[in-house]
This record gives C-alpha cells, sequence and structure tokens, in this order.
C-alpha cells in the first residue's frame, strides 16, 4: 500500500515591523517562552519553515518581516510568489500602532494582492499586544471594534478577529482555531474523541498536538466545558516543558487527584497528547490508564 500523500498548506503572516509576528509564531512553533522572544531580532524579507502537524498535515509558513522596503517588494515585484496558493492568511495589528490607518492601508492592499491569487483563502486578523489594556471589557471592546472595521474593508473574505498576546492563553485559543479547520479530517477525530469519551465514562477529553501543545479538538459529558482552560494547560505545559530542558529533564505526564476530579495528561499517539478528566470516584485511575493506552493505537490511524 502506498503511503500517504502529505497536506501542505501555506500559511502567510503579514503585518508592519514590529507587530509581534515572528516572537507569536516562535512561541507557538519554536517552543520559545515569551521571555525568550526579547532576544529575537526583525525578520529580513521573509522567513519560511514547515511544521509538521498531525502526521500528514505540513503547516508552511511565511513570516514576512514589516520593514518599509519589503511591504513594497511584496504587493509588487513578488505579489505572485507571496500571496499565490494561501490557504491562511495571518494578518497581525499592532494594538501600539500610531497609525492605525496606514495599518488598514496595508490589509486592504495584503487583502487585493490575495483576492488576484488566492480567492479561496481563509484570513485572520490578529489584534496583538492585548496585555497592555489591564481591563476586561476595555479589551472586548477593543476587538469589537476592529472587528466592524475589517468587517467593511472587503466583500470576498470574512476575517475572524481575535485579540492575543505571547504572555497568556489568547494566542493559543487563536492558533488552536486557525489550525482546526486545516485538519482534513477534523470531523472524523471528534466522532471518536467522543466516543472514547463515553466508553470510558470521563468527563472530559481533549487532544492536543505533541509539539506545539495546541488544542486539536475537545469533548465534554456536560454542557459546562471551559475551552479556555484547555488554553491555559496550552500555556502552562509549554512553559513547564521549557523548564524541564532547562533543567536538562524531560517532561512526560502528568496526574493530578483531588477530591472533585482525577486528571491525566498522557503521551497518546505520535504527534498527540491527550487529557482525561474523570469525576466519578468510583472509576479507579489505573482503569483509566488502561483505557487511554488501549484506544493509542486506533487513534495512531486518525491523528498520525
Amino acid at each position: 500500500m502506498s503511503a500517504p500523500i502529505a497536506s501542505k498548506k501555506k500559511l502567510v503572516i503579514m503585518g508592519r515591523s514590529g507587530a509581534g509576528k515572528t516572537s507569536m509564531r516562535s512561541v507557538i512553533f519554536a517552543n520559545h517562552t515569551a521571555n525568550d522572544t526579547r532576544r529575537l531580532g526583525a525578520t529580513i524579507d521573509v522567513e519560511h519553515s514547515t511544521v509538521q502537524f498531525l502526521g500528514e498535515l505540513n503547516l508552511n509558513i511565511w513570516d514576512c518581516g514589516g520593514q518599509h522596503k519589503y511591504l513594497d517588494n511584496y504587493l509588487n515585484e513578488e505579489k505572485e510568489s507571496i500571496f499565490g496558493n494561501v490557504e491562511v492568511l495571518i494578518y497581525v495589528f499592532d494594538l501600539e500602532t500610531t497609525n492605525k490607518e496606514s495599518e488598514y492601508t496595508l490589509y486592504d492592499d495584503c487583502l487585493r494582492k490575495l483576492s488576484m491569487f488566492s480567492k479561496d483563502a481563509k484570513v485572520y486578523c490578529l489584534v496583538h499586544k492585548m496585555d497592555k489594556i489591564p481591563d476586561p471589557d476595555q479589551k472586548e471592546a477593543t476587538v469589537e471594534a476592529y472587528r466592524r472595521a475589517l468587517a467593511k474593508r472587503s466583500d470576498l473574505f470574512h476575517p475572524e478577529v481575535f485579540g492575543t498576546s505571547i504572555w497568556d492563553p489568547t494566542l493559543y485559543r487563536a492558533w488552536s482555531q486557525i489550525v482546526y479547520r486545516l485538519v482534513p479530517n477534523m470531523q472524523i477525530i471528534e466522532e471518536h474523541l467522543r466516543n472514547f469519551l463515553q466508553l470510558t465514562e470521563a468527563s472530559e477529553v481533549v487532544l492536543f498536538e505533541r509539539e506545539t501543545f495546541l488544542v486539536v479538538c475537545s469533548t465534554s459529558a456536560s454542557q459546562n466545558m471551559h475551552p479556555d482552560n484547555y488554553m491555559s494547560i496550552s500555556q502552562g505545559i509549554k512553559e513547564y516543558r521549557s523548564a524541564c530542558v532547562h533543567m536538562q529533564s524531560k517532561f512526560q505526564s502528568i496526574e493530578i487527584t483531588n477530591n472533585l476530579y482525577t486528571m491525566f495528561i498522557e503521551p497518546f499517539t505520535r504527534s498527540t497528547y491527550i487529557l482525561v478528566i474523570t469525576t466519578d470516584p468510583e472509576i479507579e485511575p489505573a482503569v483509566t490508564k488502561a483505557n487511554i493506552s488501549a484506544a493509542q493505537s486506533h487513534f495512531s490511524k486518525l491523528a498520525d
């Protein structure tokens, strides 16, 4: 039997210099902490990287430097190379910009080029450095203002807008949503994850991508699921794993038991970790761990 053909998706990250494009990419895909990004310099021209995600999905990431001389080149001489065959355009708005209209003008120019060469691309807008706004209500109002403004600027593309920061889980929430829509068999994975939850009588089950620890999908026995908590776990595990590396140790798994629940975070398939939460005190931890082990080969066929 021939090996499955890998799916390659082109993601273009665009925005002005200093917006935080390379920092966010490094936090998500290069296992940097937020503090680590202070040592990063400005991107020169276009930085290419290919990231394998869930086995056969390859993310071909084009991180485009935001200096004026490069932006002119992208929009003119290199427009077909940059904007051709794009699956996702991620435009990063700098919350600290002193010239918002200039930001919008560049965004409009990018969408015009995208409409010429990749009219079926999906557009995401990240309003970045939201940690500069301490008040939660003001944060939401700021993102909503961007959402309304951007909705009026294109008839062809309908961008999804997220407020993000490298200092909190919002960055993981945005990138989990972006990647979620790129996984070709996501509905099948979700269906089998729901079956696993029912068979094991778990309360919540979450699948994480092994390297980035982005949430792949999740399911719950109740309607009280809190996805933002999973993003906090993503950020926490990445930071803990980084600390383990500095201590020349290796992160393997986590088990927490208290009077409310038992939680497991375990290696699952070659490209995933799984989180399982049980709240029934009658379910022995050893049984849950055995169920996780028993399901590994089945999910390997789906996720790897």
